[in-house]
């Protein structure tokens, strides 16, 4: 059997990561619908405090795209602009009242979704982090939606 290439090998971990990221998504989405009163409303803000961060890290891996200096990118400066964004949305998300938290985080993590496909087909990103994407935002927003009805 081949060796991995360098570039498969990073791929395999990055998938990893990731789909290890979406552990506190469904299993904190499973243990809030478990949950009773108080307990039950520290677990959905748990999430919302995890689904925060990870917004964040979505729009700093266009900080690190643009910082690393390996592509001639003529638009840096709007993906840096780009790159708070998510992070933004995500605190906003939070200073809503509690039945719209959930739902602001969900277009959230859709709007940064579109714009990373659209990165990943425009050549920035390896055509496989598009898809990657794509499962990823899949699981967030199905198991965020499941604590629509627990976040009022």
């Amino acid at each position: 059997m081949d060796a991995l290439s360098f570039d498969e090998r990073r791929a395999s971990v990055v998938r990893l990561l990731s789909y290890g990221g979406l552990i506190p998504f469904v299993g904190g989405t499973a243990l809030a619908w478990m949950a009773e009163g108080d307990g039950r409303a520290a677990v959905v803000r748990a999430v919302v405090v995890y689904a925060v961060s990870i917004l964040s890290f979505i729009g700093a891996i266009h900080w690190g795209r643009i910082l690393s200096g390996r592509d001639n990118e003529t638009s840096g400066p709007a993906w840096l602009v780009w790159g708070v964004t998510p992070s933004l949305l995500g605190w906003g998300a939070t200073l809503l009242p509690s039945g719209l938290t959930v739902p602001a985080l969900i277009l959230s993590f859709l709007l940064a979704w579109a714009v990373d496909r659209s990165a990943a087909a425009d050549g920035r990103y390896p055509r496989w982090f598009g898809t990657l994407r794509t499962r990823l935002t899949i699981v967030v927003c199905l198991t965020l939606s499941a604590l629509i009805p627990l976040a009022a």
